[in-house]
Formats: C-alpha cells, sequence, structure tokens
C-alpha cells in the first residue's frame, strides 16, 4: 500500500514538472515569436527606405549627369564672341549649373552617408 502513495506522488510530481517544463517552453515560444514579429515588420520597413533611398539615389545620378552635360555645353559655348548680355547670361547659368553639381554631389554622398548610418545604428539597437 505505502508503494501505491508513492507512486501516485512520483505521477503528480512527474505531471507538475512536465507542466512547468510545458509553461517555459510556451513562454520562450512566445517571446521569440514576438521577436520574429518585430524583426520582420524592422525588416519590412527597412527595405523600404531602401529601395526610396535606392530610387533616390538614381535620380540624383541622373539629374548630375544631365546637369554635367549641360555645363559642358555651356562651356563649349562661352568662348563664343557674343552679345555681352548673353554672355551675361550664359556666364549666369554656369555658375548656376556649378552649384547643382555640387550640390548633387554632396547629397548623394549624404544619402550614402545616411543610409550607411541607419543600418550601423539598427545593427547596435539589436
Amino acid at each position: 500500500m505505502a508503494k501505491k502513495v508513492d507512486d501516485s506522488s512520483s505521477v503528480s510530481s512527474s505531471n507538475f514538472s512536465n507542466a512547468e517544463n510545458y509553461s517555459q517552453l510556451l513562454q520562450a515560444f512566445q517571446e521569440t515569436h514576438e521577436e520574429v514579429n518585430r524583426l520582420a515588420l524592422l525588416n519590412n520597413r527597412l527595405k523600404g527606405i531602401n529601395n526610396w533611398l535606392e530610387n533616390r539615389v538614381k535620380t540624383l545620378e541622373e539629374e548630375l549627369e544631365n546637369s554635367k552635360i549641360d555645363f559642358e555645353i555651356l562651356y563649349k559655348n562661352s568662348s563664343c564672341k557674343c552679345d555681352t548680355l548673353i554672355c551675361e547670361n550664359l556666364e549666369k547659368k554656369v555658375h548656376y549649373l556649378v552649384k547643382t553639381v555640387d550640390k548633387l554631389s554632396k547629397s548623394q554622398f549624404t544619402l550614402r552617408m545616411s543610409w550607411h548610418l541607419k543600418i550601423v545604428f539598427l545593427e547596435k539597437q539589436d
């Protein structure tokens, strides 16, 4: 009879241990699942930012190339012997284009650096 009491206490102890292990596993799974969902959302957001930045860089590169072409055309034509007013207008355009090319070059560098810094910052957060 004493053996039956011991058996039932060991069974209930085993059931309690299994329930405790199950609850620990369930909690660990839920935490992992929440983390995976958070990372999936972060990944999707970063993909969107990346696509936008890539399109922006492409646009800026195209504008830069167009500005360079315009600049070369104006530079070639700047040595012409023309009316003073036309030459002044051309000089203003050349000055404007030089500024634009400079701004675009700086913007492209800034975009690349800000993207790199965002990635480094987000990696450090995780």
